[in-house]
């Protein structure tokens, strides 16, 4: 009878099961169903038999643009039945290629919050070939936040791939070159022109490479909150240590308050331990900079993505942690990150679920709201002559397991 449903109805009758499931029990008792997969392939492979499995075969729009093989992840296209998910469920995804063939270790994981009035804005899309990986994570806002944040995941790598085909070396022209050319594609678009008009989204994008032998590279390139953290240790030894990627775009940064009351524009100052406000007419924004919210732009809101580049040391463990700020609002980065590491790469999945199931219940502590939480995490295996991950876990199993 299920099976029947249309999918609006279909998520009402899941959204009442749980409705009763959690009958007389307060927002912040409920809990996350504990989930433990590995790695990513893992979920694609149980879902793949579920008759009603939201994770589709699909080719991402950047394949069309770059040639050779791909592996492809993203966050499927809104549909009116997301509004009626159930709260903390998993967002619907398309892949393409077999992960199983995929040398680094990658986790995902994407659940809508509690905000009745919106479905999961949160994007991603990780984007994998055999000599670099593009991952991003995009945080949408507004009331057509999760429209706006979808277009730009679809849209931007295409042009960002075609940039470093033809200059591997133009990340920065590639991102900008990027950016100027979803505005043009959105203005084309009447539809999206008028949702991006008063909704937007955050952007952090990054590219895992290797520019030459024996050399890892990790290069990112962000608009608003999203913040990326490069994680690194001896391996297998000592404290993990941090190098932020991402230096978040608030109002109230002294170059970013700058420029908007150069503009014209407002800081709204909401008092301690509150994020400061750009404000925009009958609408205020967390973020001085993001991709969209157009109307802010004449009050001092920027469209230009700043960048960073890291080496990755070789001679440690290392993984790339992006997380939109429903994680980051809630845990501080070092928390996150010995979270993570607590779990081998091979088992970056249950990690990046561990990571997400307990900022949801820090929001559900918090109060009513709980934010959109989405969590990639990336460990790179190097295969090159050098000391790879492998080598770490096979001797880490040799002296009864991975060193946490």
């Amino acid at each position: 009878a299920v099976l029947a449903l249309c999918d609006g109805q279909r998520w009402r009758l899941a959204e009442s099961f749980f409705s009763d499931v959690f009958s007389g029990m307060a927002l912040g008792e409920r809990r996350l169903t504990a989930c433990h997969h590995n790695l990513i392939v893992d979920v694609i492979d149980k879902e793949l038999s579920n008759p009603e499995s939201r994770i589709h075969f699909k080719r991402h729009p950047a394949e069309d643009k770059t040639p050779g093989k791909v592996l492809a992840l993203w966050g499927d296209e809104p549909e009116e039945s997301d509004f009626f998910a159930p709260y903390f469920s998993s967002k619907p995804m398309n892949f393409d290629g077999e992960f199983s063939r995929m040398r680094h270790c990658l986790g995902v994981v994407s659940h809508r919050g509690h905000k009745p009035d919106q479905p999961n804005q949160d994007e991603f899309f990780v984007l994998v070939r055999k000599e670099s990986v593009l991952m991003g994570i995009l945080d949408g806002h507004g009331p057509y936040g999760h429209c706006v944040a979808h277009f730009a995941q679809e849209h931007l790598p295409g042009t960002i791939l075609e940039g470093l085909r033809a200059d591997p070396e133009s990340w920065e022209t590639s991102v900008k070159n990027g950016v100027t050319m979803l505005c043009r594609e959105c203005q084309l678009d009447a539809d999206m022109a008028e949702k991006a008009t008063m909704s937007g989204t955050t952007m952090t994008v990054l590219m895992l490479d290797s520019p030459a032998h024996s050399t890892w590279r990790v290069r990112s390139a962000h608009l608003g909150d999203s913040i990326a953290v490069l994680a690194h240790r001896p391996r297998a030894n000592g404290a993990w240590e941090i190098t932020q990627l991402t230096n978040i775009h608030r109002p109230d940064r002294q170059d970013e308050a700058q420029r908007i009351e150069d503009a014209g524009g407002q800081v709204l100052d909401c008092g301690e331990g509150e994020a400061s406000r750009l404000l925009a007419g009958e609408w205020s924004l967390a973020v001085s900079r993001s991709w969209g919210d157009f109307h802010a732009s004449r009050m001092g809101l920027s469209h230009d993505p700043e960048f960073c580049e890291e080496n990755l040391p070789l001679d440690s463990d290392c993984f790339i942690l992006v997380c939109s700020d429903g994680v980051w609002d809630v845990m501080p980065q070092l928390q996150a990150v010995n979270l993570i590491g607590k779990y081998p790469p091979e088992e970056a999945q249950s990690a990046v679920e561990k990571l997400v199931n307990k900022a949801q219940l820090r929001w559900q502590e918090k109060g009513e709201t709980v934010d959109d939480i989405t969590a990639l995490v990336l460990w790179p295996i190097f295969n090159d002559g050098t000391a790879s991950y492998s080598d770490a876990i096979m001797a880490s199993q040799a002296v009864g397991g991975w060193k946490k």
